[in-house]
C-alpha cells in the first residue's frame, strides 16, 4: 500500500506539469499573434494607386474678415444681448459670428467676423447676436474697434457720430 505522501507528491507534480504546459501554450499563442503565425497567409494585394489630376480652377479658400457694422440694437428680452447689423456679401460668405472677447465695468468688446470665399457679390445687411456674460446696463460696446455708446432709448450709437451731432459739425 502506498503512503498518502507519495500520492500527494504525484498529484503535485501533475498540477505543476499541467500549469507549465498551459503557460507554454499561452506563450506560443501570444507570440504567434504578436509576430505573425507560422502559417503562410497570403497578404491581400495592394490597391492600385491612381494619380490625381491637378485641378484646373483653384479651390476658393475662405478668408476671415472683419464685418462692417451699421447698427447695434439692444434685445428687450435679454439684457445681456445685442443685435448687431452688419454688411455681408450675399451668398459669398459664411460663418458670420459675433464673439464677446473682453468685458469690463464700463465696456464690452465684441468682434464680428465672417468667412468670405468669393468676391464680386452684392452686399446685404444681416443681423448677428452677441451675448455678454453680465447684463449690459449702461456699458458701452466696442464692436470691431469702434465705440458704441448706449442711448436713452436703450439702443446704441457710434460715439463719434454722437459727438458730431452735439457739436453741430
Amino acid at each position: 500500500m502506498k503512503s498518502s505522501g507519495s500520492v500527494w507528491f504525484v498529484y503535485g507534480v501533475a498540477v505543476v506539469v499541467t500549469f507549465l504546459i498551459g503557460l507554454l501554450s499561452f506563450s506560443v499563442f501570444v507570440l504567434s499573434k504578436v509576430f505573425g503565425s507560422s502559417e503562410a497567409d497570403p497578404a491581400p494585394p495592394a490597391p492600385d494607386v491612381t494619380q490625381a489630376a491637378p485641378s484646373v480652377s483653384p479651390t476658393p479658400v475662405p478668408k476671415t474678415t472683419i464685418a462692417r457694422v451699421y447698427d447695434v440694437r439692444a434685445v428687450a428680452a435679454d439684457d445681456r444681448q445685442v443685435v448687431i447689423i452688419v454688411a455681408t456679401p450675399a451668398g459669398c460668405a459664411r460663418s458670420l459670428r459675433a464673439t464677446t472677447y473682453a468685458e469690463g465695468p464700463g465696456a464690452v468688446a465684441v468682434r464680428v467676423t465672417q468667412q468670405a470665399y468669393r468676391t464680386g457679390c452684392t452686399w446685404q445687411r444681416k443681423p448677428v447676436l452677441a451675448t455678454a456674460a453680465r447684463p449690459l446696463d449702461d456699458r458701452s460696446l466696442i464692436v470691431n474697434g469702434v465705440l458704441w455708446t448706449p442711448t436713452a432709448e436703450g439702443n446704441y450709437q457710434q460715439a463719434l457720430a454722437a459727438s458730431a451731432r452735439t457739436s453741430g459739425n
